[in-house]
């Protein structure tokens, strides 16, 4: 009877441990994965303080960006990895493109404030230019004065204290009409080198000085300032010193920002392309894109597994395979993304000899190059390797691992 009772003790803690194990398994599996780093950087994205300016601007983009977020974040939650990345990346893409057509409306109201500066100083020049006008009239009348003054001295000769009078105010006055002449040639001089000033101010504006070169950008603005004061209140030699020293500084904010400001266009333009061929590229049937950082340089890799172009260890493409290369030679070829170089990297796994490896993945990678040539790719934006089994991507240990291991890649190169 005791031996009895001590078996099923024995097997009813069996049970239990069983039913632990099995609880912990289950537990483990329905564990909600890391997070996507796009998936984070879309988050992130959905946080910018230009946001709200955007979805006024481009409702309709912020609205399909949210869309996206929300798919993203269900896919993540339910272990949809690959969904839950692209979802982000087309989320971030939606977002992208609305806050820079808010960049562009801000511009543009930049260009307009600019084109007012300059209307303004346009006035500004034509009053100057009537004062001159009305002076050179003055002129002519003072001739018409010297001509009536000789002909009154020459048939009046007795009335030479009159014409003596009248030389003398004809002196006068063309010694007031010489000094007002002087005077609106000098406030004109001025009046140009401050336009020229708000000129180069309002053209470092264009590469974004303020942000990009702020203390020149500072300093010109100043100056510039003083300038425009010290010609209000008529101290013409100040003004032109001053706006002299605004322009040089204008001209330096200018050259320092417009590095930063085309590296950071160039940078924004290919992280656009960069997002829009990787959704390009997702859509390709039978093969899976990634992206790849290496230091500065950035990787599209599109992953081709080996037996869709091979046959068992053959190097030439096998007949009725390889039209996934239609697809892809189209995708290289396209306008947007010829700026981006092509690798064609062939690999293997690791199961024989490194050399016979390496030498099938190079023969391989080749056939893959000839191939995209007659379909249509400029071979100076191609080159092709092999690496054998040297980058694996899978478990080499079992059949399927090694199957995913043949494979061959298809890279597009950008900054």
């Amino acid at each position: 009877m005791n031996r009895l009772s001590s078996e099923r003790l024995s097997m009813h803690t069996f049970f239990r441990a069983v039913t632990l194990v099995a609880v912990t398994i289950g537990f483990i599996a329905c564990a909600t994965p890391p997070k996507p780093r796009e998936l984070d950087t879309l988050e992130k994205l959905r946080s910018d303080p230009s946001l709200p300016a955007a979805r006024k601007k481009s409702p309709d983009l912020c609205k399909k960006g949210d869309k996206m977020l929300a798919d993203a974040t269900a896919k993540w939650q339910s272990n949809d990895l690959d969904d839950s990345v692209r979802a982000s990346l087309l989320g971030t893409i939606f977002f992208r493109h609305a806050l820079a057509l808010t960049d562009q409306d801000k511009a543009s109201a930049r260009i307009a404030d600019a084109e007012d500066a300059l209307g303004a100083t346009a006035e500004e020049q034509e009053k100057v230019q009537k004062e001159l006008d009305d002076t050179n009239e003055k002129i002519g009348l003072l001739k018409k004065l010297n001509e009536k003054t000789a002909l009154l001295m020459a048939e009046e000769s007795s009335k030479n204290e009159a014409a003596k009078k009248a030389e003398e105010e004809r002196k006068a006055l063309e010694a007031q009409m010489e000094a007002d002449k002087k005077a609106m040639g000098e406030k004109m001089a001025a009046s140009d080198k401050v336009s020229d000033a708000e000129l180069a101010l309002k053209t470092a504006e264009t590469v974004n000085a303020p942000k990009y070169a702020p203390e020149l950008y500072k300093a010109a603005a100043e100056i510039l300032a003083r300038a425009q004061s010290d010609l209000a209140k008529g101290e013409l030699i100040a003004a032109q010193t001053s706006a002299d020293i605004a322009k040089k500084k204008a001209d330096e904010a200018a050259a320092a920002a417009k590095p930063s400001y085309d590296k950071d266009a160039q940078a924004e333009n290919n992280r656009k392309l960069a997002d829009a061929i990787f959704a390009d590229a997702s859509r390709i049937a039978g093969i899976k894109a990634r992206r790849d950082v290496r230091g500065n340089l950035q990787r599209l890799i599109l992953a081709i597994p080996a037996d869709m172009l091979f046959v068992k260890k053959q190097t030439v493409l096998a007949p009725g395979l390889g039209t996934v290369l239609d697809p892809i030679a189209e995708l290289i070829r396209k306008k947007d993304y010829q700026s981006f170089p092509v690798q064609v990297v062939g690999h293997t796994d690791s199961k024989g000899k490194d050399s016979a490896m390496l030498a099938l993945s190079a023969a391989r990678a080749q056939s893959v190059f000839n191939a995209l040539v007659t379909r249509g790719v400029d071979v100076r934006r191609m080159m092709s390797s092999g690496q054998g089994g040297a980058e694996p991507i899978a478990d080499g240990r079992t059949a399927q691992g090694r199957a995913l291991n043949h494979r061959v890649e298809i890279i597009f190169l950008y900054q």
